[in-house]
Parts: C-alpha cells; sequence; structure tokens
C-alpha cells in the first residue's frame, strides 16, 4: 500500500513538471514568433491587437485605431482610410492622401495642400477655407464660396454700383400709373370702394401739379383681354384732364376702373401688367417718368413664369430700374377663403418687395390705403430711386462732382435718396450716387 501511493505521487510529480515545462515552451515560442514576424494578421478582434484587421491600436491592419500601412483605422502611415494616415487615402490626418481629415497633396479631406474636395485647401476646388480654388467656405480669387475676394458668388460678397440722375423742376416731374384691376366674379365691391376713395389718392397729385398719366387693365388671361387698356382710360385719366375739369376727371376714373366681374377666375395680375407693357411700350410710357403698377386682387396670381421675369420686363423700360414701383393691394392675411377662391398673395408680394413698392390688404379702410399709397408715390417723386439696395454704410452722394456729406438721407422703404428742403440740388444738376451691393 506505501508502495502504491509513493508511485502515484511520483506520476502527479511527473506530470505537473511537464505541464509546467510545456507552458513556459509556449509563452517563450509566442513571443519568439511576434519578433520575428510583428506584421502577422490575426483573426481575433480584441481591444489591442498585433496585426489584427479590426480593433484599438493595430500595425498593419486594415482597420483599427492606430494603423502602420493599413486601409483603414485611426493613425496610419501608408494606408488608405483611417484617422492619421501618411500616404493614405481616406483617413482623418493624411500626407498625400485623397480622402481624409488634414490632407497634404490629397484630393478629399479636411485640410489640404494642392487638394480637390476638403476642409482647409491650398489650390484645391471644393471645399471649406480655399486659396485659389473655386467652390469654399472662405476663397481668394475662387467663383463660389463663404466670403470671397474677386469671387463670384457666396456668403458675403460685394460689387460697386453708380448710378446718375439730373435734378427736374419739379413741375416737370413725370408720373405714369398703370392700374390691374382684378375683373373676376368677386370684385364688384372692390371695385366700387376704390372708386368711391379715389380722391384720397389722386388730390395730393392734383395739388402738387405732377404730371401724370394713367391706364388700366385687367387680370384677366384670355388671350383677346390679356393686357388689353381699357378703352379711354389713357387719354381721360391724365394731369391736364384734372386740371381742366376736376369733377369730370374723378367721374371718368370712377367709371372706367368698374371693368367689371366677368373676366376669367385665373387671375394673371404680373402676366397683365406684363403683357401691357408689351402692347404699349411706345404708345403709353414715358422714358423719363417713373412708373407705379398699382395691382388689386383677392386672389393669388397664378401667371405662368416666374416673379422676377416679370418684374425685369417692366424695368427694361427704364435705364434706372429704380424708376418702376410696384404697389399691392392684395389679400395679405390670407382671409379670402371663399369657394372657389385661391387665398393669398405672395407673388404679388414679391413682386412688391423686388421694386420696394408698398402692400395693403385688401379688407382694409381703402381711403387709408389710398392715402398712404399716394404719399409714397409722391415721396418718390422729390427722391432718386436706387436700382438696388446698398450696404449699409457704402453710400456716396455727388452733387456736379462734388462729395456732399449732410443734407439728404436714404429711405429703404423706397429704396431712395431724397435731400432736405434746404439742400436740394438746383434744376440741371448731375446727382451721382456710389454704393456697394451684395453680389
Amino acid at each position: 500500500m506505501t508502495t502504491y501511493f509513493s508511485g502515484a505521487n511520483n506520476v502527479v510529480l511527473t506530470l505537473c513538471l511537464c505541464l509546467g515545462f510545456s507552458a513556459c515552451q509556449k509563452e517563450d515560442f509566442y513571443q519568439k514568433e511576434y519578433l520575428e514576424n510583428p506584421y502577422k494578421v490575426d483573426t481575433e478582434d480584441p481591444g489591442t491587437t498585433v496585426g489584427g484587421t479590426d480593433g484599438g491600436a493595430t500595425v498593419g491592419g486594415t482597420d483599427g485605431g492606430t494603423t502602420v500601412g493599413g486601409t483603414d483605422g485611426g493613425t496610419t502611415v501608408g494606408g488608405t482610410d483611417g484617422g492619421a494616415t501618411v500616404g493614405g487615402t481616406d483617413g482623418g490626418a493624411t500626407v498625400g492622401g485623397t480622402d481624409g481629415g488634414a490632407t497634404v497633396g490629397g484630393a478629399d479631406g479636411g485640410a489640404t495642400v494642392g487638394g480637390t474636395d476638403g476642409g482647409a485647401t491650398v489650390g484645391g476646388t471644393d471645399g471649406g477655407a480655399t486659396v485659389g480654388g473655386t467652390d469654399g467656405g472662405t476663397t481668394v480669387g475662387g467663383t463660389d464660396g463663404g466670403s470671397t475676394v474677386g469671387g463670384t458668388t457666396g456668403g458675403v460678397q460685394y460689387e460697386d454700383r453708380e448710378e446718375t440722375f439730373t435734378q427736374t423742376a419739379e413741375a416737370t416731374k413725370k408720373l405714369d400709373i398703370l392700374w390691374v384691376m382684378d375683373s373676376s366674379g368677386s370684385m364688384g365691391d372692390d371695385q366700387d370702394s376704390l372708386g368711391r376713395n379715389f380722391d384720397a389718392f389722386i388730390n395730393e397729385f392734383i395739388n402738387r401739379d405732377v404730371d401724370f398719366k394713367m391706364g388700366i387693365t385687367t387680370t384677366d388671361d384670355r388671350s383677346n383681354r390679356q393686357g388689353v387698356m381699357v378703352t379711354g382710360s389713357d387719354s381721360k385719366l391724365t394731369s391736364a384732364k384734372a386740371k381742366q375739369d376736376p369733377l369730370q376727371f374723378m367721374s371718368d376714373f370712377k367709371n372706367l376702373i368698374k371693368v367689371g366681374t366677368s373676366g376669367s377666375g385665373n387671375e394673371q395680375g404680373l402676366a397683365g401688367a406684363s403683357v401691357f407693357k408689351d402692347r404699349y411700350s411706345s404708345s403709353f410710357f414715358r422714358e423719363d417718368a417713373y412708373l407705379a403698377v398699382v395691382i388689386i386682387s383677392d386672389e393669388e396670381d397664378s401667371s405662368p413664369n416666374s416673379v422676377a421675369s416679370y418684374v425685369s420686363n417692366l424695368q427694361s423700360l427704364k435705364s434706372n430700374s429704380g424708376f418702376v414701383k410696384i404697389y399691392s393691394i392684395v389679400d395679405l392675411d390670407n382671409s379670402n377663403t371663399g369657394s372657389g377662391l385661391s387665398t393669398g398673395s405672395l407673388r404679388y408680394q414679391k413682386a412688391s418687395d423686388l421694386t420696394s413698392g408698398t402692400k395693403a390688404e385688401i379688407d382694409d379702410d381703402w381711403f387709408q390705403n389710398l392715402v398712404d399709397m399716394g404719399t409714397s408715390i409722391i415721396n418718390l417723386l422729390d427722391s432718386f430711386a436706387l436700382a438696388v439696395a446698398p450696404v449699409a454704410g457704402s453710400l456716396q452722394v455727388y452733387v456736379d462732382g462734388v462729395q456732399v456729406q449732410s443734407g439728404y438721407s436714404y429711405d429703404g422703404g423706397s429704396n431712395s435718396i431724397k435731400f432736405d428742403p434746404n439742400s436740394l440740388p438746383p434744376a440741371g444738376a448731375t446727382i451721382k450716387i456710389t454704393y456697394k451691393v451684395v453680389k
């Protein structure tokens, strides 16, 4: 029995010694293999790997935290997709790469030198801050970017404008007014209201001896009616007729503005004004007169083309586009929701905004609406309307070549320069106005 247990103990002791020796040999084996081949790819996916493909810090791997020679990782040297790469193509910080965070010579990345698409690029074409690029955030010499010097489109770009006027005597100032009246079935009451309150609009023009003439057309979209002048409006509604017989003049307007309610329900006020201009450009409009287009409608405009195109067509009548203003008495509050009505007036409002004209709600007090509109137009005759809104602080005004520092004010509502009564330039003086505009 004693001999048996002694033999068993020997066997156990022998086994333990073998296992311990084997474990030591295995650890030495792995260390030796790593030293001989540190870039061997491991199929495992742990946090920190040596030679692995996807992990925390990798050497030679393809997707990991820190990689050398890998293709996708955190910090890579020679890799193609990773965090910081040298010579890689897609990564965080790359040298010579094509897509990454900070790249030198790359094509798509964060900060690139000579690249084409990135954050901060030198010589690149599409990026955040670019020098010599064509599309980016901050560009110098570029064409499309944020803040550009010499560029054409971006966040903040400016160009210089200059407009020249000749001061005329007040009695020789001219005004052409085109009324575009909605002739659809819902407009009978509004036509009557305009006729009854017309004196609130026109009295000041008569008192100030303004040289005016008026024409009337409708919003009807039918080809035989669109842009057609209401017969007699151009000959009866003039300042000469108002002086000759004020009562007859007022009566004629009330009758002529009632264009009826049998017109098309597909109202096209902007197209009507534009077609009127094309029909009567040589017979009605005067090149040296201000043009006020007054559109009155209780429905949205349904003209087929863009608002800007109609505005541009009207402005083509004048050498200075600031001489054209569009005034709207329309459904500003979207309240006209009756059967069949196209509520709203966004297109008319845009036309007024593009020309610095005024807007009024058609359901408000007609008398006050017309007083305000008439005052706005009268003030325009004493001013010099600019074509485009200037950048704040950039206006410079010259009278006969001499810059004036005071005696005038800028009115943002009408986008015009108005001289103070005691600083009016003499008749015949040349007024030059320079300013900057946002491109």
